[in-house]
């Protein structure tokens, strides 16, 4: 019976220190999700060290975020460019983007996950990892504005902690292009890798 209840106790113990070290790592509101993930990241065949933790004002990414514009590919394209993040977005994703950088560790990413515009019963998924270097922020995105109906933001919203998908292997999207501003650059060979100078 000690023998029982003793094992009882340890598998409560290990339950609530999962629970515990997940929460840790994940903030959300409602649908806007951000977490820290370990991925590798290369440039020029090199793994980057991230100098994480970093302390970083909500003005600051906020008007970051809101400066992030991109233009429509293929058949389908609509003419202009357009804002990646929603003022709704930025107002939600901001502070949580500001509490995960400022205890994330050197070897993880921030990675973040957003729905804006609500379109006849379906929402608009962005998707992107952040990271600091060289006193650059660096957004890497995985989809902008992608098409997501209810069932796919709940199926997507139960999954989130396990995914690991890593943007920075991929070079481009057939469906959008970032447009980087005076105060932006492109990753050399990549169109959804933004690069802004933290030190202006």
């Amino acid at each position: 019976m000690k023998r029982i209840i003793l094992l009882v106790c340890i598998a409560f113990v290990l339950y609530f220190y999962k629970s515990h070290t997940t929460c840790a790592d994940t903030y959300s509101d409602g649908l806007i999700i951000v977490k820290h993930a370990k991925l590798h990241v290369k440039r020029v065949g090199h793994f980057i060290q991230f100098n994480h933790p970093c302390k970083l004002e909500e003005n600051t990414i906020a008007n970051i975020l809101s400066s992030i514009y991109y233009k429509e590919k293929g058949l389908l394209k609509r003419k202009g460019t357009f804002k990646v993040f929603q003022d709704g977005e930025i107002e939600k994703l901001t502070p949580l983007i500001v509490k995960a950088f400022s205890i994330a560790t050197p070897d993880k990413v921030v990675s973040t996950t957003s729905y804006s515009e609500r379109v006849i019963l379906t929402d608009k998924k962005n998707n992107c990892i952040m990271f600091i270097t060289d006193h650059t922020l660096n957004i890497v995105f995985n989809r902008i504005h992608s098409f997501q109906t209810y069932n796919d933001i709940m199926s997507a919203k139960k999954k989130y902690l396990v995914t690991k998908e890593n943007p920075a292997k991929k070079t481009h999207s057939h469906f959008w292009q970032l447009l980087p501003t005076k105060e932006q650059q492109l990753e050399p060979g990549h169109e959804n890798w933004l690069i802004i100078n933290l030190s202006k």
